[in-house]
């Protein structure tokens, strides 16, 4: 039987120092060093033949996207459409990739409870989520972004539509830990998301704004919109992705649509738990020689930040979470709530 990560080894090894990771248990409050094969694992976690799969048809691509091409940068990262679909399948199978029994974790499944149209978990979970093998295998199996909206526009699930949804209608961002002191941490999902106070007040704003005359721009928008605003993917302990909903672009600053925020959420940085607007600008686009190329700024962030989206990586995970240094986690931890054992 083999031994499953469901965080692969490439990518801990961007969170060890001296070839070592520091797992902590969240039950246990222990902290442990270990090396990265006996983490974020278990045995028979996947049958051997989608162990494979995710090996062959996502990982061992994304693994050379990331080393050679956006771990390795230093202010601005440039990737081909090839390399953004490579990594767009990767954070989808991120998402789906965890078994999620309660689907506490997933913004839509609580939307949804929360509306009344999810009254019993255990009764509609199955339909909600699909099945958690197949679900993957259809995603390794796609050829391009068009073809995985597709299928989970096709799909009875919600949990797949979803995922997809998010993931190829948001745009990345990508952040650093610059001069901060924190470093990010890797929960056992491997992803968080924020849905923050006005995630659902900036959907209503828009679906009630006087449209005249008709603006394709902004129906397209809704079409893409989810109550989530954005979801963290943790790559190394200095580097992160985020992946913004395409709704906050007509947010920003000096956009021609006039969305009034709350008077709790006097700002939009603010709202999203970050300290400056210049986190949400989109890549750049240009073509050279027929190829389509993705510019995108490295944004260094502050501190605060940092400890920001730790906390929801820390609170986002089940059970376990790894970094580096203790000592570089520290406020993320106490900020948590967290206590830390040695």
């Amino acid at each position: 039987m083999v031994n499953s990560h469901y965080i692969p080894q490439f990518i801990l090894r961007n969170f060890c120092a001296d070839n070592k990771i520091q797992y902590y248990n969240k039950h246990t409050k222990a902290l442990e060093t270990r090396s990265t094969r006996s983490v974020f694992s278990e045995k028979g976690y996947y049958p051997d033949e989608l162990e494979k799969d995710l090996c062959h048809k996502i990982e061992y691509q994304f693994s050379v996207v990331l080393n050679n091409k956006i771990i390795k940068a230093r202010n601005t990262i440039t990737l081909n459409y090839e390399d953004m679909w490579i990594l767009k399948k990767f954070l989808i199978i991120t998402m789906l990739r965890v078994h999620d029994d309660d689907m506490a974790h997933n913004v839509w499944y609580r939307f949804l409870k929360r509306d009344g149209w999810i009254r019993i978990a255990e009764e509609f979970n199955a339909a909600y989520s699909g099945d958690f093998y197949e679900n993957i295998q259809k995603i390794l199996n796609c050829p391009d972004p068009v073809t995985a909206l597709e299928i989970a526009k096709t799909e009875p699930n919600l949990n797949l539509f979803s995922f997809v949804r998010d993931v190829i209608n948001s745009y990345n961002v990508f952040v650093k830990t610059g001069n901060a002191k924190e470093n990010f941490v890797m929960p056992d999902r491997g992803w968080a998301n924020y849905c923050g106070i006005i995630a659902m007040k900036k959907i209503n704003a828009i679906m009630n704004m006087p449209i005249y005359p008709y603006e394709p721009f902004l129906q397209e928008l809704i079409e893409k919109s989810s109550p989530q605003d954005y979801a963290v993917f943790p790559l190394s302990s200095n580097l992160a992705l985020v992946e913004v909903s395409p709704i906050i672009l007509i947010m920003q600053p000096g956009s021609p649509y006039r969305i009034k925020f709350p008077p709790e959420a006097p700002t939009l940085a603010k709202c999203m738990g970050f300290g400056s607007n210049k986190v949400f600008a989109p890549p750049k686009k240009q073509m050279i020689c027929g190829t389509k190329l993705y510019t995108y700024d490295i944004h260094p962030l502050p501190a605060p930040d940092v400890v920001f989206l730790n906390s929801l990586l820390i609170e986002n995970a089940d059970s376990f979470v790894g970094f580096a240094e203790y000592d570089k986690v520290r406020q993320s931890f106490e900020q948590s709530g967290c206590v830390v054992s040695p």
